[in-house]
């Protein structure tokens, strides 16, 4: 539509007596040039893939996690699953997760080749720290799924809130629309999102090529996710022992 209407506002300028030079003077008095940093082709499938694939990767991560333990409540074996770690529920948790840590890393690294190897997207600071910052990304979003179905500990509550969760996370990262352009709660609400300390770390170190501790902050909140199932843990073991499943 934009070419369009330039074509026929050229054409009258025309028409008037003005020279080419003229007219093309008067549609676009200043040429921009444009060289993005990192994405010099403006490849938008560089931004999408990115945040999309890490974001449904954790969506799974979440709901697994809670999946596994919330079959624990629904069958009625959290006790005899207890009773195998001698009853240390970090024990239990690690027994129960460390599986699914070890796929998912696998998904990662396998998603690292082919983002920056086969699709050869930007990636100035090397694939191996992208993998470092998705391994961090992986056990974070696990963690924050021991924490929901510790607040939920009913198998379709604590699903429905992984979801959600999830979903919610790709509009509020800043992949779509900036983050800076958001009310105030919002903006504090973004905290409580793994992808949006990801996503900042991708840019920070995949397209602008800075050190990762650039980015500190964001590195840093992904690591207090780390630490959920220390905080909330003497709570899930109890949890585990006197909740009844109500289908």
């Amino acid at each position: 539509s934009e070419l369009a209407s330039g074509a026929a506002a050229r054409k009258v300028l025309l028409a008037r007596g003005a020279t080419e030079q003229q007219a093309m003077a008067f549609l676009q008095p200043i040429v921009i040039e444009t060289h993005p940093i990192g994405n010099p082709t403006l490849n938008y499938n560089v931004y999408l893939s990115n945040t999309l694939l890490p974001g449904i990767l954790g969506i799974f991560i979440m709901m697994m996690a809670v999946f596994a333990i919330g079959m624990e409540i629904k069958n009625g074996t959290a006790g005899e699953w207890l009773g195998k770690a001698g009853g240390n529920i970090h024990v239990a948790l690690i027994g129960k997760l460390l599986p699914q840590t070890i796929i998912f890393l696998l998904t990662s690294a396998l998603m690292v080749i082919w983002l920056y190897g086969y699709m050869a997207f930007p990636c100035m600071c090397g694939p191996w720290v992208m993998m470092g910052l998705l391994s961090v990304f992986v056990i974070a979003s696990q963690c924050l799924g021991v924490f929901m179905i510790c607040m939920l500990p009913s198998l379709r509550l604590g699903l429905s809130f992984a979801s959600l969760w999830g979903v919610w996370s790709f509009s509020i990262c800043g992949m779509s629309y900036p983050l800076m352009a958001m009310d105030a709660p919002l903006q504090g609400l973004a905290l409580l999102f793994p992808l949006r300390h990801y996503f900042i770390l991708y840019v920070n170190s995949a397209l602008d090529g800075y050190p990762v501790m650039n980015a500190w902050p964001y590195l840093l909140m992904l690591a207090a996710f780390c630490l959920l199932p220390l905080l909330c843990g003497w709570w899930l073991k109890s949890q585990l022992l006197r909740v009844k499943y109500v289908p």
